[in-house]
């Protein structure tokens, strides 16, 4: 890791430069847009992305030096692509951190191993029809019976949820001692097991990965599918976020630079009354301050990472982080769509999909609103 995060080291500028080749190579625009049209998954780019290593980042006991800084090299270069498979990545790195953090040898084995060999895939089932960001109301229910645990209950917005292969991190309620977090716990269920049913939920974006609703009708669990101990999901839950909105919003920055890049080549092609759209201020003046406001998000990201590598506590700065990253992918790919005029409407390029894939930047990991009350908080302003 350099000693200065906001210049890269060695390391960081070589998985970057790697990860851009492989993905111009194995996610070029024209398949990405076909991908989200179709609501496809790219099975072969994450089998190449588990045979280059990339997951092995995060999949040692100790921590790998500069770990967070390698993902932000490797997230925004994804996200150069689709902010939705940076998603997709993230749900396997976080996965894969989970197990290694809190999971058994026989778990890892079992759950980890196929997502390190390109088999296999996480998501994670939180958001309940009526449970948002308030994680800790989950009314699922795990109730301990004879060989294990059954589950009842709904999920919503689980991301990748019933793509094949796919294991779900399914958070649910163990009683109902009083605090509502400490009956939080975590299973390891495939959406493929008995008595889970997955419905895919029409979306505005995030087609490639796809939306999903879970069903739970009496799903029998071993022991063995509980990771950590009841009563450990709110502190598994709390831990992952920070490393995956400092991911997230590093791909949100690959996806904004990728929509700055078309819309300057657009406007420096684009002749109206005699001269290209790129000589009016009314053009340049919005696309300059997208820039600047790009690269200050990024020095957000690049400290929420050398922190997290140091071992600082960053939760305010992660997400400070994301709010920044968030607001600006949305902000810019709408303006985008308004300085192309109707040639930004048309779906024969990957800017509609940035567009519907920007809106939802800003609720994913925490709506704004929610990263403002914690940051208020983290100021020392509190309510009665």
């Amino acid at each position: 890791m350099s000693a200065n995060p906001f210049i890269e080291s060695e390391d960081q500028e070589q998985l970057r430069a790697t990860a851009r080749a492989v993905i111009a190579r194995h996610a070029p625009q024209r398949d990405v847009r076909i991908w989200d049209e179709e609501g496809s998954y790219p099975e072969h780019l994450y089998r190449e992305i588990a045979k280059l290593g990339w997951y092995d980042i995060v999949a040692d006991d100790e921590p790998l030096d500069g770990m967070a800084g390698l993902l932000i090299a490797l997230c925004e270069e994804v996200g150069r692509a689709s902010s939705d498979l940076v998603a997709l990545l993230n749900l396997n790195i976080s996965g894969i951190r989970d197990l290694i953090r809190w999971g058994t040898l026989e778990q890892q084995e079992k759950y980890a191993e196929p997502v390190l060999r390109g088999d296999g895939r996480f998501s994670i089932a939180v958001s309940e029809p009526d449970v948002g960001s308030d994680a800790a109301s989950v009314a699922t229910t795990a109730e301990r019976v004879e060989g294990g645990w059954l589950l009842n209950g709904q999920k919503t917005y689980c991301e990748g949820a019933g793509i094949p292969g796919t294991v779900m991190e399914l958070f649910a309620k163990t009683g109902d001692s009083g605090r509502k977090r400490d009956d939080l716990a975590v299973f390891l269920v495939p959406s493929d097991h008995p008595g889970v049913e997955i419905r895919r939920m029409p979306a505005l974006g995030r087609n490639i990965s796809g939306i999903y609703e879970v069903f739970l009708h009496d799903v029998l669990v071993p022991d063995e599918a509980l990771l950590g101990e009841p009563g450990q999901g709110w502190q598994i839950l709390k831990e992952r976020l920070v490393l995956e909105r400092i991911m997230i919003s590093s791909g949100f920055l690959g996806s904004v630079g990728q929509v700055l890049d078309m819309t300057v080549e657009y406007a420096s092609e684009r002749e109206q009354f005699g001269k290209t759209i790129s000589s009016y201020q009314g053009v340049t003046l919005p696309l300059a301050e997208m820039f600047v406001r790009k690269d200050a998000a990024r020095c957000a990201v690049q400290r929420s990472a050398a922190f997290f590598d140091a071992g600082l506590p960053c939760e305010t700065e992660s997400t400070m982080a994301k709010f920044l990253c968030g607001q600006i992918y949305a902000e810019a790919s709408a303006l985008a769509v308004q300085l192309q005029g109707a040639y930004g409407y048309v779906r024969d390029h990957t800017l509609p999909m940035h567009h519907s894939d920007g809106i939802i930047a800003r609720v994913v990991a925490g709506p704004p609103s929610v990263q403002l009350n914690f940051i208020a908080r983290s100021m020392g302003l509190r309510g009665n």
